[in-house]
């Protein structure tokens, strides 16, 4: 694995994955064991360009092609493998799983390579591509990672940004002291 974050996109057919990152959702009786979990590794749209034509969601179903499927397949092998060097036996606690790659992500989130991030975004100017959480909808508000920052970060900011649109920004830094005061 490699701990350069930056650089996880330049790998091989050999290298990948070069990192992932793991999540994990507990079961409610707070048992030490893990209900489900996410991995997810970077994945260049050149590596499913093939099928780029195809389209595929729960409201417009369609099979992309068994190559496709066991291009699928052999790529989740292959994290798995990646996973169960870190978490070894992880395999034989597995039930099933699903797999996306950024044809997945273009499907449902409408960007053009399968981008998990979101719309493109240019820190020397920022206001060009700002989303205002609320909308001219009454009672209709935004968020998500398109509406501050990207990825994982971005969606619980601006979770933070958007609750401070309903409620206020003193309101919102004041539960956050409180609740870290406890």
């Amino acid at each position: 694995m490699n701990d350069a974050v930056w650089s996880t996109m330049d790998y091989t057919d050999t290298t990948w994955p070069l990192s992932y990152a793991l999540f994990y959702s507990g079961l409610p009786d707070g048992s030490e064991y893990a209900e489900g979990i996410t991995v997810m590794a970077y994945m260049k749209y050149s590596e499913v360009e093939k099928w780029k034509d195809s389209f595929n969601t729960v409201g417009k179903p369609s099979e992309r092609s068994q190559q496709y499927d066991e291009f699928k397949k052999a790529k989740a092998e292959k994290l798995l493998d990646a996973v169960e060097i870190k978490f070894p036996g992880i395999r034989d606690c597995i039930l099933n799983y699903y797999t996306s790659t950024p044809l997945t992500f273009r499907d449902y989130m409408r960007t053009d390579d399968g981008s998990v991030y979101g719309i493109t975004k240019d820190y020397k100017d920022p206001l060009r591509t700002l989303i205002s959480p609320r909308t001219k909808i009454n009672n209709l508000f935004l968020t998500g990672q398109n509406i501050n920052l990207h990825g994982i970060l971005g969606v619980s900011i601006s979770a933070l940004v958007t609750c401070s649109v309903l409620i206020g920004l003193p309101e919102i830094i004041k539960k956050i002291n409180d609740a870290q005061a406890e």
